[in-house]
């Protein structure tokens, strides 16, 4: 698999990066919950004095930060989401669209590999990049309760919290790669990324923010891996876990329809 481990290697320093930086920043924030939790009272009293949208908006009306799970899923599952969800979508973003920004398709193609497995060697690799990502991050908040929250958890609740934002992540690594297709130019990866991402995001604090707009949570993938429910229910909805499949499944199928049919310019 000649592709595959090129692609690998190519992204290791970009998976080190991300992965260091997220774990980083997650151990500062975990280093406030000891002093929250001490405050917990003086807490509750200044969220009261915020308006009620604002607070449902971060969940706040349903998970209490003086407790390790509501602090953890109001503060590092946000980052993790939407950070990690950004760092999905730039992989696989650039799977086939490095190529062609590069130069570097139409001699690719020209190897004995064809384009089918060309696609498939170069979204295994970003599958294991992303994989080892949330592995890494997931077994360091593993520790950091262990240290922080001194094994007053539920651990099934945590390895929820830890599923959620890969099963999220696979939503936009599949999104990523079915825009790979059409994208040519290398300096738009990071906007069609953040862009994506953030809207989508977006659209999800809409639709807590009014009745009106409730319905919009269903075009987001943010609502079917919402903190506060796998918190509540300590389990992700079968029916968040058949929307992401369906999404993925499309998209994958549909990269590999629209590739053979793409006119590769060299």
């Amino acid at each position: 698999m000649p592709v595959f481990w090129r692609e690998l290697a190519r992204t290791r320093v970009a998976l080190a990066v991300w992965t260091l930086s997220l774990i980083l920043f997650c151990v500062f924030l975990m280093t406030f919950f000891p002093t929250i939790r001490e405050q917990a009272e003086e807490l509750d009293e200044l969220m009261a004095q915020y308006p009620p949208e604002l607070v449902a908006a971060f969940n706040l009306d349903r998970l209490r930060m003086a407790d390790p799970m509501g602090f953890y899923g109001a503060q590092v599952y946000l980052f993790i989401t939407l950070f990690g969800s950004i760092y999905a979508m730039l992989l696989s973003v650039g799977v086939l669209a490095r190529e062609e920004s590069e130069r570097t398709s139409e001699f690719l193609l020209t190897r004995p590999l064809g384009r089918r497995r060309v696609v498939t060697e170069k979204a295994l690799a970003a599958l294991v990049d992303l994989t080892l990502f949330n592995t890494l991050f997931g077994l360091a908040n593993l520790v950091l309760f262990e240290i922080y929250a001194k094994g007053e958890y539920e651990h099934r609740i945590l390895l929820l919290l830890i599923l959620g934002p890969y099963l999220l992540h696979l939503f936009f690594w599949g999104v990523g790669l079915f825009l790979s297709v059409f994208v040519v130019k290398a300096r738009a990866f990071y906007p069609l990324s953040i862009g994506v991402v953030l809207g989508l995001y977006f659209l999800s604090i809409l639709s807590t923010l009014s009745d009106r707009a409730e319905n919009l949570r269903y075009l987001t993938p943010f609502q079917y891996v919402d903190a506060a429910d796998i918190v509540e229910d300590v389990r992700i909805a079968p029916v968040s876990l058949l929307v992401i499949g369906v999404v993925v499944v499309v998209c994958v199928t549909a990269t590999y329809v629209f590739y053979q049919r793409k006119d590769i310019a060299g």
